[in-house]
């Protein structure tokens, strides 16, 4: 059979079989059956802000329209009273935002380390900001050890452009050559018993005020300022002050970025630490920053582009219960920001920078969103 006969005589019974209807019938596709999406686990971090007395109204109603409701407040003043936070508190109140915390900044300066008649007088104006943050409802007071000689702590070295945006740089060769040591040199037990005798001073007005007390690690995480010890920037460091003091008033204000600058140093990695806190019930706030490279020479970051997995540290903090306030930490500056006023005689503005502020609350918040779907 010549090949065009052989093909017109196979389609025409095949025409007639289907005319038949004498072929089988093909079986409908079977699709697999589509899982359900699992429900988001629903976090109980309260995304904020770093905030200061002297924001405008336009400022607090940015943080409205961005859902970021929580504030830390910071208080450089020294004669910021009761009557001042109170109106700031309702103030904000005005814009639905809650002051989770205040950063009480006295508790540094070397009349805590040195001791004497003025050591008493600062940790007595300590403790009434920690009484009155009771009388107000305010759960947290923020702090760091900073009993260090004047002159004597750098934060920085120089600074970095990224896009137009400065950084911060901090390089250890660089601190070397403009670290100074003005008097004698005090060891890590000697800072510890400084801190010691703070502490038995200020947490049992902090435990009749209900209020938590909340350190933030070293920044930056090296072992000495000005030849004077630095006692929190690794896991022993953290061990040893809640040993000293049992208080289950007293906690962390955990800065991710300011650990992860340290890397093995810590003796405990970020996510690790994070754990660590949580478990023992001393993870009260946190600080979210990224950075690329470590001791000794890092630089800082946006939150999305740094040598750091905050997204894997987002899922973390959600996965242990985490339901203190989150909030980023040295925002960038962009071109069209302008930073609210300076409070009157003073040269310190908390940065709010508009523009930066939404940019990192909003990648918080999809990191927060990625965490909880888990």
């Amino acid at each position: 059979m010549k090949r065009l006969d052989f093909i017109k005589t196979n389609f025409a019974a095949l025409g007639g079989a289907l005319l038949a209807g004498s072929l089988p019938a093909m079986a409908a596709p079977v699709s697999a059956p589509v899982a359900p999406r699992p429900t988001p686990r629903k976090a109980a971090i309260k995304l904020g802000m770093r905030v200061s007395a002297w924001m405008t109204d336009e400022h607090l109603e940015l943080m409205r329209q961005l859902e970021l409701a929580w504030c830390r407040l910071d208080v450089h003043e020294k004669d910021f009273g009761y009557e001042d936070l109170a109106r700031t508190q309702e103030r904000y109140a005005k814009h639905g935002l809650k002051i989770q915390s205040v950063a009480n900044n006295h508790f540094r300066g070397p009349a805590l380390l040195l001791g004497g008649p003025e050591r008493e007088i600062q940790l007595e104006v300590f403790a009434q900001g920690i009484r009155d943050l009771g009388k107000l409802g305010i759960p947290v007071c923020d702090t760091a050890w900073l009993g260090i000689l004047p002159g004597s702590q750098y934060f920085d070295t120089s600074y970095a452009d990224m896009n137009g945006i400065r950084t911060r740089i901090f390089d250890t060769a660089e601190y070397a050559k403009i670290d100074k040591v003005p008097g004698r040199r005090w060891s890590a037990d000697e800072v510890r018993a400084a801190l010691k005798y703070c502490l038995d001073h200020i947490m049992p007005v902090a435990e009749s005020s209900g209020v938590r007390v909340a350190f933030h690690p070293d920044d930056p995480p090296i072992p000495e300022q000005g030849g004077v010890a630095r006692i929190l920037h690794t896991f022993e460091d953290y061990q040893k002050l809640f040993a000293m003091n049992r208080s289950p008033n007293l906690g962390a204000n955990f800065c991710v970025g300011t650990w992860a600058e340290a890397a093995e140093a810590t003796g405990k990695p970020v996510n690790d630490m994070i754990r660590w806190l949580a478990a023992d019930g001393r993870l009260i706030n946190a600080h979210f920053r990224n950075i690329r490279g470590v001791l000794p020479r890092f630089q800082e970051t946006f939150i999305d582009n740094g040598d750091q997995d905050l997204q894997e540290m987002m899922n973390t903090f959600v996965d242990v219960g985490f339901d203190g306030l989150l909030v980023p930490d040295h925002v960038p500056v962009f071109a069209i920001d302008q930073a609210p006023p300076r409070p009157p005689g003073s040269t310190y503005r908390t940065p709010f920078p508009p523009a930066g502020v939404a940019y990192s609350a909003a990648c918080m918040r999809t990191m927060l969103r990625n965490a909880e779907r888990g």
